[in-house]
């Protein structure tokens, strides 16, 4: 007789077994789904952008050299593409920080940190993940269901949604965005992902833009509307030695947009410069420049200038600007740039001159030497103070320049660098002198040009394999056609091209870091007074066009000295 008590439990035993085991399958199922790992998902990400292993492995903190993606991880610090920090390799991977080791592995990881810092301003209303913001709006964009919910664990189907569309960057992809403030358009392009394992090619030609090379490149520009802005040039020095950084430039002087400008050598600009009317560098024959007045459109041409005073039976030109005059020349010195005209010989005439009339008149032995905040000082030895030497307070003194493009002397500002770009609208390829490997060679830029109605301070990212590899002088004339530009000049670039936006530095600079300047052009809002308060820092290197080599990836590639050809 059976035992159906028995009976019954067994079956009831075999049915709750089968119900956990089919439970446990399930969960295990469920489990390794969401089993995905950071390492893993580097390693993923490294094959499907083709990277080759770096030598000479360099691990984070927490990353073991037997580890099974070491060699991922490592070449991906080696190439700089993550930060040296823990890295997790066996932590499991949200969607958030899945969709940011993708843009970090790609290059992209500056855009992810400016994206976040610029939707954080108090007018941007930022809200959501401003990561997932930029994988949405690159082309093309990110899988639409990977960019919710990001703390949602990654899944193997989320996993190959993801290197798929990595795959497709590696290919192509953009990104184009313009933020609006205060007057102010900031449009920022990106192209291409890292390419960290590949040398430069060679014979480099054409537009980058949309190339179908895509090679990175970096472009940020602020669209100035000349009715709601000024653009002013600004020093460091007359507040003290040395030089600031354009985010101080920024922050003392709480500029809307800080851009670095033209050349400069031991703190003073190389080529003409007018600051607000007044003469504060000396020309460079046929070097290009541009000119403005606030309120209007930008003016182009050549900078070369005659510049001088005018006497009854003779023109003293000045040799000199905020420098000593040489043994038989003249020197104009102007608050602007410095606030004593330091080293001048004992022999010197000193002229202070106030609203074109002699004010004071000094002898340089007897003098201590101040640049009047209201004039000019007019020093002159030898055979030019022999020509001056009848001047006497209340005299008239009639300082003149003979500009070789007319329209120059309407401006009030103006600034010569070079060589030009494009002008009313056709490319222009006069190489001013400039040596080939300041021509041919690609290296970060600075644009400063018009499209008709606004005027735009540009600056291209260099020297970087990761971010931007920079752009030849006929690449930087594509760009500046590309952002619409009719007519455009190149200015000083290399280390010292950088761009600020209401405080945040909207680039990658090729030194690591800014580069103290002695002056840069300030956009302020319209009819704001500049108010100096600057804490200037200690020296620094001289400009790309003048004279030191900047501390970048590139060792051998520098800009040096221009010397305008006879």
């Amino acid at each position: 007789m059976k035992n159906h008590g028995a009976y019954t439990f067994i079956k009831f035993a075999r049915k709750i077994t089968a119900l956990l085991s089919a439970t446990l399958i399930l969960l295990c199922v469920s489990s390794c789904s969401y089993a995905v790992t950071r390492g893993e998902l580097l390693a993923d990400i490294f094959a499907k952008l083709g990277y080759a292993p770096s030598q000479n492995l360099t691990l984070p903190p927490d990353v073991y050299g037997t580890h099974t993606y070491a060699r991922e991880i490592g070449s991906s610090l080696n190439y700089r593409l993550i930060p040296h920090e823990d890295f997790r390799p066996d932590n499991s991977v949200n969607r958030h920080e899945a969709v940011l080791l993708a843009l970090q592995m790609m290059g992209w990881g500056f855009e992810a940190s400016l994206y976040q810092s610029l939707t954080q301003l108090p007018d941007m209303g930022g809200s959501g993940d401003p990561v997932f913001f930029l994988a949405a709006e690159m082309r093309p964009p990110a899988p639409s269901a990977l960019l919710t919910d990001g703390d949602t664990p990654l899944s193997d189907s989320a996993k190959a949604a993801l290197l798929s569309w990595v795959r497709q960057c590696r290919s192509f992809v953009q990104w184009n965005v313009v933020f609006s403030y205060g007057g102010t358009d900031l449009v920022i392009y990106r192209q291409g992902v890292a390419r960290p394992d590949e040398p430069e090619p060679a014979n480099i030609t054409g537009n980058p833009v949309g190339s179908g090379r895509c090679e990175p490149l970096y472009v940020a520009a602020l669209a100035v509307r000349p009715g709601a802005t000024d653009q002013h040039i600004a020093f460091a020095e007359p507040l003290g030695r040395g030089r600031v950084t354009p985010s101080e430039f920024a922050l003392s002087y709480g500029a809307i947009g800080v851009v670095n400008g033209g050349f400069f050598s031991n703190n003073r600009p190389m080529g003409t410069m007018l600051l607000d009317g007044t003469h504060v560098g000396k020309p460079l024959p046929g070097r290009s420049a541009v000119g403005w007045n606030n309120g209007s459109t930008p003016v182009f041409g050549t900078g070369t200038a005659r510049i001088g005073v005018k006497t009854p039976g003779a023109f003293v030109d000045f040799t000199r600007f905020n420098a000593p005059p040489d043994p038989n020349g003249a020197a104009l010195y102007s608050s602007h740039v410095t606030g004593a005209a330091e080293g001048i010989a004992s022999d010197a005439l000193e002229l202070v001159v106030r609203k074109g009339v002699v004010s004071e008149r000094r002898e340089s032995y007897a003098s201590n030497h101040r640049t009047p905040d209201d004039g000019v000082l007019v020093t002159a030895r030898g055979n030019s103070r022999r020509l001056l030497e009848g001047l006497r307070a209340g005299d008239a003194v009639d300082i003149q320049t003979g500009w070789l493009t007319q329209s120059f002397s309407q401006c009030e500002n103006l600034i010569q660098a070079g060589p030009m770009l494009l002008l009313n609208g056709q490319f222009k390829t006069d190489t001013e002198s400039f040596k080939a490997n300041i021509l041919d060679k690609r290296h970060p830029r600075t644009i400063m040009g018009t499209d008709g109605t606004r005027s735009f301070w540009a600056v291209i990212d260099g020297r970087n394999a990761r971010h931007s590899r920079g752009a030849t002088i006929e690449e930087t004339r594509w760009v500046a056609k590309s952002l619409g530009l009719v007519s455009a000049i190149n200015m000083d670039g290399g280390g010292s091209s950088q761009l600020i936006w209401r405080g945040l530095p909207v680039n990658v600079p090729s030194d690591g870091k800014e580069r103290p300047l002695p002056y840069a052009i300030l956009v302020t809002p319209k009819g704001e007074r500049l108010a100096r308060r600057l804490t200037p820092v200690g020296a620094a290197e001289d400009s790309e066009y003048g004279g030191a080599p900047p501390s970048s990836e590139d060792d051998d590639v520098w800009m040096d000295t221009y010397i305008p050809a006879p």
